[in-house]
């Protein structure tokens, strides 16, 4: 799995991309927001683009079955996640990992800015490079 590469937030079994040994999202949701919430989902919406698709996902915790918007893979040049996690966190308070956590907090919550170089590893080491010719 890709993720195997990059330490990856949000990995909910629940979720279209989640993984089928990983926490429930539904268990993650809380009643109320910690003091750091807003900070959280300020940095989660701040990630780099890594991957851009136009695929709408639809609210899992939602009764209505509500879509999202379109589904991005985010990075902030360590760690990774998909868009829609600033959604559950915003509105169902789902608590994250805490290292990933520690890790916005230790950054100020604020996503580094990641070189075009950098982000270009990143793809290369996740998918390989695909534009190489034997």
């Amino acid at each position: 799995m890709i993720f195997d590469k990059f330490p990856f937030v949000g990995g909910f079994r629940e979720l279209e991309y989640g993984s089928p040994d990983g926490p429930s999202i539904r268990a993650a949701a809380r009643m109320a927001a910690p003091g750091y919430e807003g900070d959280l989902v300020r940095y989660l919406r701040a990630g780099t683009a890594l991957v851009a698709t136009p695929s709408a996902v639809p609210d899992v915790l939602s009764e209505t079955g509500a879509f999202i918007r379109g589904l991005h893979l985010l990075t902030d040049g360590q760690w990774l996640w998909y868009s829609d996690l600033a959604h559950y966190v915003e509105r169902y308070h789902v608590e994250l990992d805490p290292t990933f956590i520690e890790h916005a907090r230790s950054n100020n919550w604020t996503v580094p800015q990641v070189s075009n170089e950098h982000l270009e590893a990143m793809v290369t080491s996740l998918i390989g490079d695909e534009g190489e010719l034997d």
